[in-house]
């Protein structure tokens, strides 16, 4: 019985460090949204007639404490039929591919796609099991989605294969299970 409950206790722990580190990821993402953007690149191709932009080759991005890295990025505008300069709503998506990293604070993501969609406020990383990191935990899928408007992360796989979750217990963690 004691038994039982223990077990009971450390599901319903981990569903909840779970859910705080999905939402930390989430907030942490939200609080940078007004800082400059710097972009480096082997090469970028611009068409404001097509309302597109293409950076190839070791890109490197970087939003005061955030950073991306990845083979390609390219940013597409919203479809106005007409040159519009360059901003946070001008950005109808952006691709990220090839040997996709993101770091922030404590958290990092590895995949080998990452589509960030402003309007919807959602990114989304793909690849033979994308996986999203904090410290030694960590939780993996073929697609992730965090939806940075709701709170929300989803994660599932091809046919065959299973999503990953791997929390590692602190012994501070332990010791807490067992006072309780």
């Amino acid at each position: 019985m004691i038994h039982e409950i223990i077990l009971k206790f450390r599901y319903i722990f981990f569903i909840l460090m779970f859910w705080l580190f999905a939402t930390n990821i989430i907030l942490s993402a939200e609080t940078h949204n007004n800082q400059p953007v710097h972009i480096q690149a082997d090469k970028m191709v611009a068409s404001p007639k097509n309302q597109f932009i293409v950076f190839q080759g070791n890109v490197r991005v970087t939003q005061e404490n955030i950073q991306l890295s990845a083979d390609t990025l390219d940013v597409y505008m919203v479809s106005s039929g007409k040159s519009v300069p360059i901003s946070k709503e001008s950005v109808h998506k952006i691709n990220a591919s090839g040997h996709v990293r993101i770091h922030w604070n404590e958290y990092r993501i590895e995949a080998e796609k990452a589509i960030y969609l402003p309007p919807e406020n959602k990114l989304v990383v793909s690849g033979n099991m994308a996986r999203l990191y904090q410290g030694k935990n960590n939780i993996a899928g073929s697609t992730i989605i965090l939806d940075l408007a709701t709170d929300e992360i989803e994660i599932s796989s091809k046919k065959g294969e299973q999503v990953e979750a791997i929390y590692e217990f602190s012994n501070k963690d332990m010791k807490n299970l067992r006072t309780h």
